[in-house]
């Protein structure tokens, strides 16, 4: 599976019994099939933060334009939910599978990050993304509340904090 940020090599890590392609030494890009996705909402908050310990390729583009391919179906696009240009971050989902490519390099940029600052940077990423990004969405159409939900979910399964 290639990366749909920056084409490279997708790897397969398996946390808490969760497998996820990882875009591992390039740009730091998750791919969570829905199933995958499905199973990290029984799981603790932060059981997930070991996909953040990797280093980040130099120069790296991560955003886009908003048309690119599903890296597992390879022909439908993926709609984009949000990005943060602050933050490093952006959340796109394939129409077709369902699945959920999560581009975190800004997170791991802070895993990355000297300690005593890495509590805040968190904290204010966390922040940003749950009650800005997230609640941002349009939460009054079914199909993106649910969206929305697997999103969270998402990320509290990411969150070292925890």
């Amino acid at each position: 599976m290639k990366c749909p940020a920056c084409e490279n090599e997708l790897t397969e890590d398996k946390v808490s019994g969760v497998q996820v392609n990882v875009c591992h030494g390039s740009c730091g890009g998750l791919w969570f099939h829905i199933t995958q996705t499905r199973k990290i909402e029984h799981l603790k908050p932060g059981a997930g933060s070991a996909l953040l310990h990797f280093e980040l390729a130099d120069g790296v583009k991560t955003y886009r334009g908003a048309e690119h391919p599903c890296p597992h179906c390879k022909t439908t696009l993926l709609y984009r939910h949000f990005y943060s240009r602050k933050f490093d971050t952006e959340v796109n989902q394939c129409a077709k599978c369902s699945g959920f490519w999560i581009d975190v390099g800004g997170l791991v940029k802070i895993i990355n990050s000297q300690q005593e600052e890495r509590k805040e940077l968190l904290e204010k990423y966390f922040t940003a993304i749950m009650s800005e990004k997230i609640s941002g969405m349009n939460l009054g159409n079914q199909d993106v509340a649910e969206a929305a939900a697997f999103i969270t979910a998402i990320f509290n399964f990411l969150n070292p904090q925890y």
